[in-house]
């Protein structure tokens, strides 16, 4: 279990992997969560990550199987719930902040709620 990490992140994408080496590099724990079982793309992510962060990078944790199911605080991001895919168990990170980056396309329109809205789109 992780108790208290500066940075969750969802994903790998570019931006993702740009955050998450800033972040190290300013000697913070961070917390990678992908949905993939791939455990060996998992120890490439955290080699590049490590690399990109220098020899005084901070912690690094990289959880495949998993999604963030929420983000929650008062003022700001204070914990984020992860499901575990095998068990579906959940577990609760202490966090200072989080990061979603799914690699889907920023372009695309929210979906409206509003059926008239919907209409017009």
């Amino acid at each position: 279990m992780i108790g208290t990490v500066d940075l969750v992140i969802a994903g790998d994408a570019s931006a993702a992997r740009a955050a998450a080496v800033t972040a190290l590099r300013r000697g913070q724990r961070v917390l990678v969560v992908l949905r993939s079982a791939d455990a060996r793309g998992a120890r490439r992510l955290r080699r590049s990550l490590l690399k990109g962060a220098g020899p005084d990078g901070g912690q690094l944790r990289v959880m495949t199987s998993a999604e963030v199911v929420c983000a929650d605080g008062v003022d700001g991001v204070e914990a984020v719930v992860v499901r575990h895919a095998s068990t579906g168990r959940l577990s609760a990170v202490n966090a200072s902040a989080f990061v979603s980056s799914d690699g889907s396309s920023q372009s695309r329109r929210p979906r409206s709620t509003n059926e008239n809205e919907r209409r017009s789109v």
